[in-house]
């Protein structure tokens, strides 16, 4: 209908550009927004606000997985648990408290009509396909009761009472998705977000992932529908797309020495590495701007990164008393 769902009923209208007045009185009761057509088009059309329902059972998921773990129960000072699942999640409700009438907006859900759910259901934006967790712990073998300088003493004092852990985590990307800001149109009666399309066979990175200039746009603005299409259209593309961000990989480490001062006191201290290797990802975010590149189509900066990076090296070191 284009513009005319922004025309406004006048008190005495039973209809305007072929849309019915909901009920008698509704125009003179409509003081929180505009009496339009839109506004008349909606199931409950004197609610001027989002309907949240927040009771609401309006979602479904779907989650397939396959998992395999592998554990060194602890022994002759050493423990090891490494974990991995292949897995994947579509989902028509991202957030938990989606309602079926309202927009929860986050850039990445509440963006399709709720009459139109068959096409919010798609990958979810936290869906992750691959995951491998190794942690282990290892109790150095010097020091009393041990293969190595088994006596008490100054040596056991020194040597003695060594610990080494740590934990590596490697994970597959996360989806992208992308929207446009600019001539998107669409009355927000209908909670909907204006979502590009890919072209067919066209090329959405401009760029080489595993080696590319940040400096330069990541993305190809060629390959989606031109932004000047969202004229009371708000795209063909799925809320979450099929292209995956960057991988995340991290290792955490720890050494710890505790020395028996006496039979009731011990003294411990320890020195722990967080992002030990200091790796660097390209965050990919659920939230419309807070990713690691810019996603808005209608931005002069679309697929440039915004600085967006994982935390980088912590080092921390700490002593305790126990007694």
């Amino acid at each position: 209908m284009g513009t005319k769902l922004y025309d406004e009923f006048k008190p005495g209208d039973t209809a305007l550009d072929g849309v019915p007045l909901p009920y008698p009185g509704w125009v003179e009761q409509m003081t929180g927004c505009a009496p339009s057509v839109a506004q008349a088009l909606l199931p409950y059309p004197q609610f001027c606000s989002a309907l949240a329902g927040l009771n609401e059972n309006a979602g479904n998921s779907t989650y397939h997985s396959f998992q395999v773990k592998a554990e060194k129960r602890f022994s002759h000072g050493a423990y090891l648990l490494a974990s991995y699942t292949l897995s994947k999640l579509l989902t028509s409700s991202d957030h938990v408290d989606q309602p079926a009438g309202g927009g929860v907006w986050s850039g990445s859900q509440g963006v399709i009509s709720p009459f139109e759910r068959h096409r919010n259901k798609g990958l979810a934006v936290t869906d992750v396909p691959q995951v491998l967790s190794v942690a282990f712990l290892y109790e150095l073998p010097f020091g009393s009761s041990k293969r190595f300088l088994n006596a008490s003493g100054i040596a056991d004092r020194v040597f003695g009472g060594w610990k080494v852990s740590g934990t590596f985590r490697a994970s597959g990307g996360v989806p992208f998705f992308f929207r446009s800001s600019e001539f998107c149109n669409v009355p927000g009666q209908f909670r909907v977000g204006c979502i590009p399309a890919i072209k067919p066979g066209a090329n959405p990175f401009a760029q080489d992932r595993s080696n590319f200039d940040p400096n330069k746009p990541f993305f190809n603005k060629d390959a989606f529908e031109p932004i000047d299409s969202f004229n009371f259209y708000y795209g063909s593309g799925p809320r979450m797309t099929d292209l995956r961000g960057f991988g995340y990989h991290n290792t955490d480490f720890s050494l710890m020495k505790e020395t028996r001062i006496s039979e009731t006191v011990r003294f411990e201290v320890r020195a722990e590495f967080f992002n030990l290797f200091n790796w660097h990802i390209f965050n990919v975010s659920g939230t419309w701007g807070d990713g690691a590149f810019t996603n808005d189509l209608a931005s002069p900066n679309f697929g440039l990164w915004n600085g967006a990076v994982s935390d980088p090296r912590k080092v921390q070191v700490g002593a305790r008393i126990s007694f």
